[in-house]
């Protein structure tokens, strides 16, 4: 039995840079724009597997716990690698779901000379998890499940939830865009989902802002982050019991996988027995690390490497 199960995204990540790229600025933003049929040289093309189901899974296998991944993916060669990852990285690949007539899903990030990114994503597999998908038994038996983004898959969620209500284990959970839409709308119920740890970030959890106390009344701690900006750990529906945190200001080389590596050092520090404000500077910690390299894995570090004062 695992210490801890992922549920969620497993993908591949296309890293293209180039000092050809061509930024365009205007009022509403910048563009990154080529001559339509151009061949371009490019400095850099790094091949990485993302997704936030298999990002957790490797930062909790390397913070030292037993981990397997729930996930989809399809039967082919970039499953082949997210697999290949997961057995380097001791991770359980008994709960992959691979299916023969789905792509795994992943995304070409393009990378302009002064950082920015656009990303073009095909979600593939990664957003097919099914009801059946789900092992109910060991989500039962787990000390620790961590639910990422299924794109707001309902009956699996739903799934997921059941079976968590009769568990002795808890949840955190990082919703996505699918996932806050069956909130929003009240398809899915904060109650339905019996969750301990929240993450989101301010342009989510504005986005709720009309269940913002229910939340609070029903998860015991709300992680807000706001990229380089300040946040805060709301410690149940006392405002009072607050905590802002402000994260270390460094250069990023790629910011893919912060989220994620901020979650997995926040829930380490927890189950490590950490209070929040310390578990806090674990998660700052990890997610300092990862933004040093492309890719959401290279940079997570162990449990005695986030310790480190």
């Amino acid at each position: 039995m695992q210490d801890i199960l992922t549920i969620g995204s497993a993908l591949i990540d296309i890293f293209i840079k180039s000092p050809h790229f061509e930024i365009e600025k205007s009022a509403t933003g910048a563009k990154l724009c080529q001559m339509y049929g151009e061949k371009l040289e490019v400095s850099s093309f790094e091949v990485r597997t993302g997704g936030g189901g298999s990002n957790t899974a490797v930062g909790f296998a390397r913070a030292g716990f037993s981990v397997a991944s729930i996930t989809e993916t399809g039967n082919d060669v970039f499953s082949g690698v997210i697999l290949d990852e997961f057995h380097k990285e001791f991770v359980s690949t008994r709960f992959v779901a691979q299916e023969r007539k789905e792509q795994t899903g992943g995304s070409v990030i393009l990378v302009g000379s002064d950082g920015g990114r656009t990303v073009m994503v095909h979600r593939g597999a990664s957003s097919l998890l099914d009801p059946r998908d789900i092992p109910v038994v060991s989500l039962r038996d787990c000390k620790w499940v961590h639910l990422s983004s299924i794109a707001g898959r309902l009956e699996t969620l739903q799934t997921i939830g059941d079976a968590l209500q009769t568990s002795t284990g808890y949840m955190s959970w990082n919703p996505g865009r699918g996932e806050l839409e069956l909130l929003k709308t009240g398809r899915l119920r904060i109650q339905d989902m019996p969750c301990k740890i929240m993450f989101c970030n301010k342009t989510e959890w504005q986005s709720i802002s009309a269940l913002q106390q229910q939340i609070l009344e029903n998860v015991g701690e709300v992680i807000v982050t706001d990229g380089s900006s300040p946040g805060v750990v709301y410690l149940g529906a006392a405002l009072s019991d607050a905590i802002e945190f402000t994260p270390p200001q460094s250069e990023a080389v790629d910011e893919t996988g912060a989220g994620d590596g901020f979650a997995v050092g926040y829930v380490t520090g927890r189950l490590y027995g950490k209070e929040p404000a310390e578990a806090l500077e674990w998660g700052l910690k990890n997610a300092q690390s990862v933004i040093q390299y492309y890719g959401a894995k290279e940079g997570l570090l162990t449990q005695a490497q986030m310790a480190l004062a």
